[in-house]
């Protein structure tokens, strides 16, 4: 990093962690260790290196962070300083280009030859991703960086649409423009002869149809020897289908580079104003990165005062304008009925949930949805994250939302708009004879503050399928009430029923459960589910239930004798005592919530034959005195506030074991020496333990060590160089919480 700072590629600002400045310069402490140990183990000349590094960074001017009085502190400043220093410096990259150096540098690596290549070192690359990304420009930019290098080359944009035969007169009129040849029909095998021994750039932009592909590039032996050819394309499956090997996915801006795009169209500088600088965050965020957004909305708000900015931001968040929704529209417009049905839903009613339980309502909708959702994907308009969670940018979720509100009311077969709903639902529609259309209903009630609903309105919804409602639940109550309760005698036989806060003591008695695929009542005040047989008998054989949560029943007195193929039991503050014996024959089990069960006793035996079970919560259950037995499979483990006084030797043999969090288990031991056999464990948790006085032997590359409030002595066996990677570890952890803390908060914020 020195040498780079000192080769002005970027400048260096450390930040001192609970390490005194003062040590760093001296070379006392750890450091002095540090430097000891390193000069057994590398040559004298590296290790000069490393303490000239040293020096000099103990002279630059940076954070201190026992000067302040917490991390959170610290944080805040060093954000703030880091804005300050990016927008104050010029950028030499033009408005087009803001933020683009990063995908050109990687694009050009994917570009360059490597030993692996066949074909005499021709390379083709896709640039993929959702429309407004920048693709295009990033395309534009790789070519006049690489143009020089090509004496034959053609950029043809917008293929999309045009003729075959037309585009390849195109290419090849710029590739020979003396040619005569060049006039006439030009066929894919005589495009492939004349350009064989030709090294040329060729950039297809925006392919969406595998077969132009195939007839304007038909494979890397069409080009001369050191030629490349960029595809860039919406769709992933027309580079798999044709063999496209480097794919570059195209990410949004970064905040940093977003602020400047958006400064360089509102205001003809590289950073806002200091007066619009809030609104310019506010307005970045609800854009999330998109180019095409940035560059259309800061244009559009030149010149313009604060109350107009205001206002412009407050459309934003009720509704896409018009100039971002018409390119992002082309997507959705190309997609069959199907697709769009599956995206709809996506989009609105499971951005952020498991592809699987999304799979299991939609196919009701759509027939075999999963290939629509994979098509989807490939089509840039949903996402996947690596735990399986669907994903929906927040622009297309705006667009989608927009898409529903199409159309007379009657006739919409999805409705997420609150006054529409509320029109739906009042006494004027009740009254009516014609059936409501409507499959699906999503009702938020972040911002509402009621909505009282004529039951009689729900008679008129026959192909009703999916009824949402949530964010309901106030310290007063609900916040949507049901009119003439005793009518209220009918629901029509949905799929999915989500509803917070449900005020009623049963669902009506007219309700069909027989396709219902989850049934989730968080807050209610339910007694009874429906009359005649309830959900929760002596034994629950559902044969396709793999989820369930009673978290929070606290009438729940007896451990659920469920079908042997769940999945995952949530029995989180419930009254329940006792774990019977039987429990060992849920060889399907990966999750059991046990949290704040106070009259929860050891668990059997016989639990530790749950060889699937990854994830086990036992957190604040004051009868658990012994620590449970475990499979081999168990992954997290909580056991925090309870009087467990001994970890057992055997914990060592569970290999797969990630995370132990055993906080403020005041009665807690030293660990066992075998702790140090567990290789996968990153966490763990020993705060506010008081009987630990060693700190525990661990193994692998610990992420986060909680040994506050313990009692053990500074450092013990645990040296100064040792504590400090540990801190460093710390610091990365608190990076990855930051991460994940900030998109959550957004998710939830751009859900209400």
């Amino acid at each position: 990093m020195v040498e780079l700072a000192e080769k002005k590629r970027f400048d260096l600002i450390p930040i001192f962690y609970e390490i005194d400045p003062s040590a760093l310069k001296s070379r006392t402490g750890c450091f002095n260790k540090a430097f000891e140990n390193h000069e057994k183990r590398f040559d004298a000349e590296t290790v000069r290196k490393w303490r000239r590094a040293v020096d000099i960074v103990a002279n630059i001017s940076g954070w201190d962070s026992k000067t302040r009085s917490d991390d959170s502190k610290l944080i805040q400043e060093v954000v703030g300083d880091l804005c300050e220093r990016l927008y104050s410096e010029p950028s030499d990259e033009t408005s087009e280009f803001v933020g683009m150096s990063l995908h050109k540098k990687r694009i050009e690596s994917l570009l360059s030859k490597d030993d692996s290549d066949d074909d005499d070192d021709v390379k083709m690359v896709g640039v993929w991703g959702m429309g407004g990304r920048g693709k295009t420009t990033i395309a534009k930019c790789v070519y006049e960086s690489l143009s020089t290098h090509f004496p034959s080359r053609c950029f043809l944009g917008n293929v999309k649409g045009e003729s075959s035969s037309h585009l390849r007169k195109q290419i090849m009129s710029e590739i020979f423009p003396k040619s005569p040849l060049n006039a006439r029909c030009v066929s894919p095998e005589a495009m492939k002869r004349r350009l064989r021994g030709k090294k040329v750039l060729l950039i297809l932009d925006d392919v969406d149809d595998i077969q132009q592909l195939q007839e304007l590039a038909g494979d890397c032996k069409w080009f001369g020897p050191g030629s490349r050819i960029i595809i860039t394309t919406r769709d992933k499956r027309v580079l798999d289908e044709h063999s496209v090997k480097h794919i570059y996915e195209v990410k949004p801006l970064r905040t940093t580079q977003a602020l400047q795009l958006l400064s360089k169209h509102a205001f003809k500088t590289n950073r806002p104003q200091a007066e619009f600088r809030q609104l310019c965050l506010d307005i970045v965020e609800q854009l999330c990165g998109l180019p095409l957004a940035l560059r259309v909305i800061g244009a559009s708000l030149y010149g313009r005062n604060i109350a107009f900015w205001e206002d412009k931001l407050c459309i934003l968040r009720n509704s896409l304008d018009k100039s971002i929704s018409t390119p992002l529209k082309v997507s959705y417009d190309a997609l069959d009925e199907h697709e769009k049905t599956v995206f709809l839903y996506v989009a609105g009613c499971f951005n952020g949930e498991y592809m699987d339980r999304a799979i299991m309502v939609l196919d009701p909708f759509v027939t075999r949805s999963k290939p629509r959702l994979v098509t989807l994907m490939e089509k840039s308009l949903i996402s996947m994250s690596n735990n399986t969670r669907l994903w929906v940018h927040d622009l297309l979720q705006d667009m989608a939302k927009d898409i529903t509100c199409e159309g007379k009311m009657k006739k919409r077969k999805m409705m997420w708009n609150f006054l529409d709903i509320k029109g739906l639902l009042t006494e004027t529609m009740a009254g009516g004879s014609k059936d409501i259309e409507v499959e699906s209903i999503m009702l938020n009630m972040a911002e509402e503050t009621g909505l009282c609903v004529n039951p009689e309105t729900f008679k008129r919804m026959r192909e009703l399928k999916f009824l949402k409602i949530h964010n309901n639940s106030t310290a007063a109550g609900s916040k949507v009430c049901i009119v003439n309760v005793e009518d209220f005698d009918y629901l029509p036989p949905l799929r999915y029923l989500h509803w917070e806060a449900y005020n009623l003591k049963s669902l009506p008695a007219k309700f069909e459960t027989n396709v219902l695929v989850e049934l989730n009542l968080p807050d209610s005040s339910i007694e009874t589910l429906w009359s005649g047989s309830q959900s929760l008998p002596c034994n629950i054989k559902l044969k396709s239930l793999k989820t369930l949560s009673l978290d929070g029943c606290i009438n729940i007195e007896e451990f659920p004798f469920v079908s042997d193929v769940i999945e995952e039991l949530g029995l989180r503050c419930t009254s329940i005592e006792l774990v019977p014996d039987s429990i060992s024959r849920l060889s399907k089990l990966t999750e059991l919530r046990l949290s704040h069960c106070k009259r929860l006793k050891n668990l059997p035996d016989t639990f530790g034959n749950l060889t699937s079970l990854k994830h086990l919560t036992l957190t604040c259950c004051p009868n658990i005195t012994v620590f449970p037995m475990l499979g081999n499979g168990v992954e997290t483990l909580s056991l925090n506030g309870t009087p467990i006084e001994e970890v057992p030797s055997w914990i060592g043999d569970k290999v797969n074991l990630t995370c132990l969090d055993m906080s403020e288990c005041k009665k807690l031991h030293n660990l066992p020496h075998s702790l140090r056999n567990l290789r996968n464990l990153k966490l763990l948790y020993l705060r506010g333990c008081i009987n630990i006085t060693e700190i525990p032997q661990v193994a692998g590359e610990m992420r986060r060590l909680d040994l506050y409030g313990t009692s053990i002595e500074k450092y013990g066996i645990l040296s100064e160089e040792e504590a400090l990677v540990l801190h460093n570890r710390d610091m990365d952890f608190l990076k990855g919480f930051l991460t994940r803390y900030v998109r959550m908060y957004k998710r939830k914020r751009n859900s209400r």
